[in-house]
């Protein structure tokens, strides 16, 4: 009898650690689905706002009027546009290539 209660007991135990297990590798899983989850939401509510911010500007007037007059080139009554060329780049200064030493050597004792 005592027999039965040990290996009954030990089966008991065993099944609670297995048990144990499962679970602790689930709540790792729904761990890290939380997070992307979170991540995610938290990603689109800035997108969120910066769409209802953009949104906001489009509808302005004024937005909407400086957008247009961008667009089109076009100048309110007694306004002035000042328009300014592109800067040139500046040009290099080529640099000629040095001759090799055993050349320069040659030079320095035979050419004379």
């Amino acid at each position: 009898m005592r027999l039965i209660r040990k290996i009954f007991f030990i089966l008991l135990i065993l099944f609670f650690f297995s048990s144990l297990t499962k679970n602790l590798l689930d709540f790792g899983k729904k761990l890290a689905f939380y997070e992307d989850f979170k991540n995610s939401y938290e990603k689109e509510k800035k997108r969120n706002s910066e769409l209802q911010t953009e949104y906001l500007k489009k509808k302005d007037p004024n937005e909407v009027e400086k957008t247009i007059r961008n667009k089109l080139n076009l100048l309110k009554p007694n306004e002035v546009a000042i328009i300014l060329k592109q800067p040139t780049p500046i040009p290099t200064i080529l640099t000629p290539t040095p001759l090799p030493n055993y050349q320069q050597w040659w030079n320095v004792f035979f050419s004379q």
